[in-house]
Protein backbone atom coordinates (compact mmCIF):
# COMPACT_ATOMS: atom_id res chain seq x y z
CA UNK A 1 0.00 0.00 0.00
CA UNK A 2 1.68 3.16 -1.08
CA UNK A 3 1.93 6.22 1.23
CA UNK A 4 -1.24 8.29 -0.86
CA UNK A 5 -3.09 5.89 0.68
CA UNK A 6 -2.06 6.06 3.88
CA UNK A 7 -2.20 9.46 3.96
CA UNK A 8 -6.11 9.32 2.89
CA UNK A 9 -7.29 6.89 5.63
CA UNK A 10 -6.20 9.49 8.69
CA UNK A 11 -8.73 10.25 11.64
CA UNK A 12 -12.40 11.45 10.44
CA UNK A 13 -13.87 14.76 11.50
CA UNK A 14 -17.26 15.11 12.76
CA UNK A 15 -19.62 17.22 11.48
CA UNK A 16 -20.51 20.26 12.73
CA UNK A 17 -23.44 20.37 15.11
CA UNK A 18 -26.04 23.45 15.58
CA UNK A 19 -26.55 24.27 19.16
CA UNK A 20 -29.38 25.95 20.19
CA UNK A 21 -28.67 28.03 22.99
CA UNK A 22 -31.57 29.30 25.54
CA UNK A 23 -31.95 33.09 25.19
CA UNK A 24 -32.14 35.12 28.35
CA UNK A 25 -35.65 35.68 30.31
CA UNK A 26 -37.19 39.15 29.13
CA UNK A 27 -36.34 42.08 31.25
CA UNK A 28 -39.18 42.54 34.43
CA UNK A 29 -40.88 45.60 35.01
CA UNK A 30 -39.00 48.75 36.10
CA UNK A 31 -35.07 47.12 34.83
CA UNK A 32 -35.46 49.03 31.50
CA UNK A 33 -33.58 52.47 32.00
CA UNK A 34 -34.36 54.78 29.23
CA UNK A 35 -31.37 57.82 28.99
CA UNK A 36 -32.59 61.26 28.11
CA UNK A 37 -30.10 62.45 24.82
CA UNK A 38 -29.36 66.41 25.64
CA UNK A 39 -29.69 68.14 22.86
CA UNK A 40 -27.12 70.23 20.73
CA UNK A 41 -27.21 73.68 20.97
CA UNK A 42 -28.40 74.61 17.81
CA UNK A 43 -31.12 72.39 18.52
CA UNK A 44 -32.68 73.91 21.48
CA UNK A 45 -35.57 76.24 21.75
CA UNK A 46 -33.82 79.68 23.09
CA UNK A 47 -31.84 79.15 19.97
CA UNK A 48 -34.48 78.63 17.98
CA UNK A 49 -36.55 81.19 19.22
CA UNK A 50 -33.78 83.95 19.03
CA UNK A 51 -33.06 83.00 15.21
CA UNK A 52 -36.23 83.50 14.69
CA UNK A 53 -36.35 86.80 16.47
CA UNK A 54 -33.35 88.16 14.55
CA UNK A 55 -35.13 86.97 11.24
CA UNK A 56 -37.99 89.13 12.08
CA UNK A 57 -35.67 91.96 12.47
CA UNK A 58 -33.85 91.68 9.47
CA UNK A 59 -36.49 91.71 7.58
CA UNK A 60 -38.54 94.96 9.50
CA UNK A 61 -35.01 96.75 8.81
CA UNK A 62 -34.82 95.08 5.01
CA UNK A 63 -38.43 96.75 5.03
CA UNK A 64 -37.58 100.07 6.62
CA UNK A 65 -34.76 100.16 4.21
CA UNK A 66 -36.52 100.39 1.00
CA UNK A 67 -39.21 102.43 2.22
CA UNK A 68 -36.91 104.90 3.30
CA UNK A 69 -34.92 104.31 -0.03
CA UNK A 70 -38.13 105.06 -1.74
CA UNK A 71 -39.14 108.06 0.33
CA UNK A 72 -35.78 110.01 -0.28
CA UNK A 73 -35.85 109.15 -4.09
CA UNK A 74 -39.18 111.04 -4.44
CA UNK A 75 -37.92 113.63 -1.99
CA UNK A 76 -34.77 114.13 -4.32
CA UNK A 77 -36.93 114.11 -7.14
CA UNK A 78 -39.46 116.96 -5.99
CA UNK A 79 -36.62 118.96 -5.34
CA UNK A 80 -35.09 118.51 -8.62
CA UNK A 81 -38.19 119.82 -9.85
CA UNK A 82 -38.72 122.63 -7.51
CA UNK A 83 -34.73 124.03 -8.43
CA UNK A 84 -35.62 123.51 -12.02
CA UNK A 85 -38.87 126.00 -11.55
CA UNK A 86 -37.11 128.40 -9.07
CA UNK A 87 -34.06 128.64 -11.40
CA UNK A 88 -34.42 131.78 -13.93
CA UNK A 89 -32.81 130.00 -17.04
CA UNK A 90 -32.32 131.37 -20.42
CA UNK A 91 -35.29 130.99 -23.31
CA UNK A 92 -34.69 129.98 -26.74
CA UNK A 93 -38.19 130.46 -28.15
CA UNK A 94 -41.13 132.96 -28.61
CA UNK A 95 -44.33 131.77 -27.74
CA UNK A 96 -47.06 134.70 -28.35
CA UNK A 97 -50.16 134.56 -25.96
CA UNK A 98 -53.23 136.26 -26.16
CA UNK A 99 -55.36 136.72 -23.37
CA UNK A 100 -58.65 138.79 -23.08
CA UNK A 101 -59.33 140.64 -19.77
CA UNK A 102 -62.18 140.50 -18.04
CA UNK A 103 -63.56 144.37 -17.61
CA UNK A 104 -65.63 143.81 -15.03
CA UNK A 105 -64.31 141.33 -11.92
CA UNK A 106 -61.98 138.09 -11.74
CA UNK A 107 -63.30 135.17 -13.51
CA UNK A 108 -65.53 132.13 -12.68
CA UNK A 109 -62.69 129.97 -14.51
CA UNK A 110 -59.46 130.82 -15.83
CA UNK A 111 -58.90 133.45 -18.62
CA UNK A 112 -56.52 131.04 -20.38
CA UNK A 113 -54.29 128.20 -19.80
CA UNK A 114 -51.23 126.83 -21.15
CA UNK A 115 -48.64 124.27 -20.26
CA UNK A 116 -45.67 124.67 -18.76
CA UNK A 117 -42.53 124.68 -21.31
CA UNK A 118 -40.07 123.23 -21.30
CA UNK A 119 -36.90 123.79 -22.43
CA UNK A 120 -37.91 127.39 -21.09
CA UNK A 121 -39.54 130.32 -23.67
CA UNK A 122 -40.48 133.62 -23.53
CA UNK A 123 -43.91 134.16 -22.99
CA UNK A 124 -45.17 137.17 -24.85
CA UNK A 125 -48.32 138.19 -23.69
CA UNK A 126 -51.33 140.56 -25.63
CA UNK A 127 -53.75 141.80 -23.47
CA UNK A 128 -56.62 143.91 -26.33
CA UNK A 129 -57.62 146.55 -23.72
CA UNK A 130 -59.60 148.12 -26.59
CA UNK A 131 -62.96 148.28 -24.35
CA UNK A 132 -61.20 150.81 -22.00
CA UNK A 133 -60.21 154.40 -22.15
CA UNK A 134 -56.96 154.41 -20.30
CA UNK A 135 -54.27 154.21 -22.97
CA UNK A 136 -51.77 153.84 -19.93
CA UNK A 137 -51.75 151.24 -17.34
CA UNK A 138 -50.07 149.28 -14.61
CA UNK A 139 -49.94 145.80 -14.88
CA UNK A 140 -49.36 143.74 -11.17
CA UNK A 141 -48.99 139.69 -11.77
CA UNK A 142 -49.73 137.98 -8.36
CA UNK A 143 -49.39 133.76 -8.07
CA UNK A 144 -52.07 132.75 -5.91
CA UNK A 145 -50.71 131.10 -2.50
CA UNK A 146 -47.27 133.03 -3.33
CA UNK A 147 -47.24 136.75 -3.96
CA UNK A 148 -46.17 139.42 -6.00
CA UNK A 149 -44.37 138.14 -8.94
CA UNK A 150 -44.28 141.33 -10.95
CA UNK A 151 -45.24 145.21 -11.14
CA UNK A 152 -45.31 147.64 -14.24
CA UNK A 153 -46.05 150.31 -13.97
CA UNK A 154 -47.27 153.01 -16.58
CA UNK A 155 -47.29 150.82 -19.43
CA UNK A 156 -49.20 152.22 -22.87
CA UNK A 157 -50.60 150.07 -25.34
CA UNK A 158 -49.37 149.79 -28.94
CA UNK A 159 -51.30 150.89 -32.09
CA UNK A 160 -53.55 147.63 -31.95
CA UNK A 161 -55.03 148.84 -28.27
CA UNK A 162 -53.25 146.23 -26.72
CA UNK A 163 -50.65 145.88 -23.82
CA UNK A 164 -47.92 143.92 -24.76
CA UNK A 165 -44.52 142.31 -22.28
CA UNK A 166 -42.48 139.23 -22.34
CA UNK A 167 -41.99 137.20 -19.51
CA UNK A 168 -39.26 134.53 -18.89
CA UNK A 169 -41.31 130.99 -18.52
CA UNK A 170 -38.57 129.83 -16.09
CA UNK A 171 -39.15 132.86 -14.00
CA UNK A 172 -43.36 131.65 -13.52
CA UNK A 173 -43.47 128.05 -13.20
CA UNK A 174 -46.71 126.27 -12.74
CA UNK A 175 -49.72 127.56 -10.96
CA UNK A 176 -52.43 130.13 -10.93
CA UNK A 177 -51.33 133.80 -11.81
CA UNK A 178 -53.94 136.55 -11.65
CA UNK A 179 -52.94 139.60 -13.51
CA UNK A 180 -54.62 143.09 -12.60
CA UNK A 181 -54.72 145.81 -14.71
CA UNK A 182 -55.21 149.50 -13.12
CA UNK A 183 -55.63 152.59 -15.80
CA UNK A 184 -54.37 155.97 -14.86
CA UNK A 185 -56.07 159.00 -14.96
CA UNK A 186 -55.14 162.51 -16.04
CA UNK A 187 -54.33 163.24 -12.06
CA UNK A 188 -52.17 160.22 -11.79
CA UNK A 189 -54.63 157.79 -10.33
CA UNK A 190 -55.10 154.24 -11.06
CA UNK A 191 -58.40 152.40 -11.34
CA UNK A 192 -59.53 149.33 -11.90
CA UNK A 193 -59.16 148.31 -15.98
CA UNK A 194 -59.18 144.80 -16.27
CA UNK A 195 -58.39 141.10 -14.66
CA UNK A 196 -57.22 138.09 -15.88
CA UNK A 197 -56.48 134.33 -14.38
CA UNK A 198 -53.84 132.29 -16.12
CA UNK A 199 -52.98 128.87 -15.25
CA UNK A 200 -49.82 127.94 -16.42
CA UNK A 201 -49.28 123.57 -15.82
Amino acid sequence: MTDAKKKRKGPLRKPAVQVELALPPPPGPGTVEFVELEPEWWQRRGFVVALGCALLLLLALTIAARVASHRDRAVAVAAAEEVKTLTLRPATQVHAVRITPNPRSWSASPDATIKWPEPPELLELYLPVAYSDFKVFAVTIDKVDVGRVLDLQRVSTDSNRELRFTLNSSALGPGEYRIRLQGYTWRGERVDAGWVRLVIK
